[in-house]
């Protein structure tokens, strides 16, 4: 589908000279979030399939909630596995892992990496607090830094 293209970007003060597209859906075309939907439905299948008691999936951002780290770790690996089996990658860098009541302070590890335990996380524009409280969801929608996700990574 995307053998032999070029692309170039339009900005204000002109368009980029062309550069080669090898990877990916894209940008801008209508077809693309389409596309990426299915591919990402496909490849994780046998991982939707487990028994879990939260999943969200929107576009390329995944949150997975689990009561137990172990069961939630696993979960993360089989993931992991499915998307790099289809070509994709998961990208540890934009991961966070957030516990709620929840005493261990301890990283999560997927792989060689580690993810840092953290107090909030922004997944689809709201700000989530370990706590429950959504004051710091007020403010950042007050002062419009609601408006972008991270994307790209998996919230734990």
């Amino acid at each position: 589908m995307y053998r032999n293209s070029d692309s170039i970007v339009r900005i204000a003060v002109g368009d980029t000279t062309p550069f080669p597209i090898t990877v990916g859906v894209h940008q801008g075309s209508v077809l693309s979030p389409y596309l990426f939907s299915v591919i990402l439905d496909e490849l994780s299948t046998s991982v939707q399939k487990l028994p879990q008691p939260w999943l969200l999936m929107y576009a390329d951002d995944i949150a997975l909630v689990d009561g137990d780290k172990g069961r939630l770790t696993r979960r993360v690996h089989a993931w992991r596995e499915a998307l790099e089996n289809g070509g994709l990658k998961l990208n540890v860098a934009k991961t966070e892992y957030m516990a709620c009541n929840s005493i261990d302070l301890t990283s999560l590890r997927i792989g060689d990496d580690t993810v840092e335990r953290t107090d909030n996380f922004r997944y689809l524009g709201s700000v989530l607090d370990a706590s429950g409280d959504i004051g710091r969801d007020i403010k950042a929608r007050i002062s419009g830094l609601g408006k972008t996700a991270r994307g790209d990574g998996c919230h734990l």
